[in-house]
């Protein structure tokens, strides 16, 4: 589990600094509006994508069977990916008989085509996992993000505009796709039927329903800002969000897939009456873990977010500053919910998602609307309320069918408190205090982030030896091994 986590997480860092140094240079070329337009644009592929996704890749996940299953899901996945491209393309090409810009049109084209191979290569990444195969898994994404990279800066630098990010997009998932395909050798198969289609259907509409509400709030406030605010308030919102989410899946990807890795290891190997038990045990600990390494990274970003907008980009986007922070605080308290998929549909609750992902979209929608009218600050902090809203939903959930009561969660992560105010206090007190010395924004952040974590990291170890042993023990294991 160590070493797949770690991988797993080496390939987000190279994923999200790849697209971090497109973006870079993206905002740097295109300026707040044309990239609100890429954005708006991007949002909108993205839903397309997740709709021809379905439900595909988590049924594979969780499938314990031969393999023959998984290769007829698969040819599933690329027919749906393959129509709704087509749909896609069509809708562009609609969308020009009704005054859309011809270059606009062209871009819309370009991510529509990008979707079959998303939607293959999600599929695929469903296998890699199934076949437990979570190293190679993360080589095809690092050298497919690699691909992509040099393919949208040396579009970018040629003077290609949006379309260089259209084209990097395609290049990283024909690599990724070409690259899985050799690592699984499992070739998609058509003939799936009978009671095995119908549990895929009822499963993955599960899972669809949830994410797409899921998905739809996400990327809600981006529309939103577009229509009432313009695509350079566009441009703000999404370069701010950018930057967080540059930083959270780094943590956010690795933590659900060994979720789902870890949660069901813990019902399968087991006597069946202890399963419970099991999956509550490795709950716990998954979250108290995720909890200590995931709240420095957000409490740095909430902090060091002026330093960071001033150093990575021009003082053309310095209104973004205060939205990273706000943006920061929101991951922050949504991190448990990433726990929420892989538990409910595990234990076999995932007919659960469908109803809890959309009563936290009605109330979020609310709030997004009501908060738009006030500017983009208070927009941001619309999406803090929701992730207050999800954490005490996903609180519930744990209780109710995970049997994990919101007041063991609390006192599992209660030793990194702690720590936690140590080293966000010496983070504050060196920004303050050297303010005036003339150091590079993007130096300042580095350097005093990097002297909060090695004080969080002392006062973990001595502060909180349960939680200390706990996120230390894998590693001694896979040393001495």
């Amino acid at each position: 589990m160590l070493g797949d986590g770690a991988i797993t997480v080496a390939e987000r860092i190279v994923s999200q600094a790849a697209q971090f140094a497109i973006f870079i240079v993206a905002a740097r070329v295109l300026g707040p509006a044309e990239f609100g337009v890429f954005a708006l644009v991007s949002a909108c592929a993205i839903l397309l994508f997740r709709f021809s996704e379905f439900g595909w890749a988590p049924f594979i996940m969780a499938w314990s069977g031969d393999s023959r299953v998984p290769q007829q899901v698969l040819f599933i996945a690329i027919t749906s990916g393959a129509a709704v491209s087509l749909l896609g393309i069509l809708a562009a090409q609609l969308s020009g008989r009704f005054g859309v810009a011809a270059d606009t049109v062209v871009l819309m084209e370009l991510f529509a085509a990008w979707v079959v191979l998303a939607t293959a290569s999600s599929a695929q990444k469903g296998v890699m996992i199934w076949q437990r195969k979570m190293k190679a898994s993360a080589l095809c994404e690092i050298v497919g993000e690699v691909v992509g990279l040099i393919v949208a800066v040396a579009g970018l630098l040629r003077g290609h505009g949006v379309y260089s990010l259209a084209y990097g997009r395609i290049a990283y998932q024909s690599t990724h796709l070409a690259l899985s395909f050799l690592v699984t050798r499992m070739p998609p198969r058509a003939g799936l039927r009978g009671p095995v289609l119908r549990d895929l259907w009822t499963f993955s509409a599960q899972i669809f329903a949830s994410r797409m509400f899921t998905y739809v709030r996400l990327y809600l406030a981006t529309f939103i800002v577009g229509g009432f605010l313009g695509a350079a308030a566009v441009g703000y919102f999404r370069a701010a969000d950018r930057l967080v989410s540059a930083v959270a899946e780094v943590i956010a990807v690795p933590g659900q897939l060994l979720a789902w890795t870890r949660l069901r290891l813990a019902r399968d190997e087991g006597p069946a009456d202890a399963q419970q038990a099991r999956l509550r045990v490795a709950l716990r600990g998954f979250l108290s873990g995720l909890f200590a390494l995931s709240a420095p990274v957000f409490l740095w970003l909430i902090c060091m977010s002026d330093e960071l907008i001033r150093g990575l980009l021009s003082a053309e986007w310095e209104p973004a500053g205060p939205l990273v922070a706000i943006l920061a605080l929101s991951r922050l308290v949504f991190m448990f919910g990433l726990l929420t998929e892989p538990t409910m549909s595990v234990s076999g609750h995932a007919r659960v998602l469908p109803v809890f992902a959309g009563v936290v979209f009605a109330i979020s929608t609310a709030l997004t609307f009501g908060a738009v009218h006030l500017g983009l600050q208070a927009l941001a902090w619309s999406q803090v309320a929701i992730a207050v809203l999800v954490l005490v939903a996903t609180f519930w959930l744990f209780r109710r069918y995970a049997g994990v009561t919101p007041a063991e969660i609390l006192s599992d992560i209660t030793g990194a408190l702690v720590p936690l105010a140590l080293g966000t206090g010496v983070l504050l007190a060196l920004n303050l205090g050297t303010d005036g010395m003339g150091l590079p924004p993007l130096v300042e952040a580095v350097l005093y982030g990097l002297a909060a974590l090695a004080v969080y990291i002392l006062a973990l170890w001595r502060l909180a030896p349960r939680l200390w042993a706990q996120l230390s023990s894998g590693f001694r294991k896979r040393v001495l091994s």
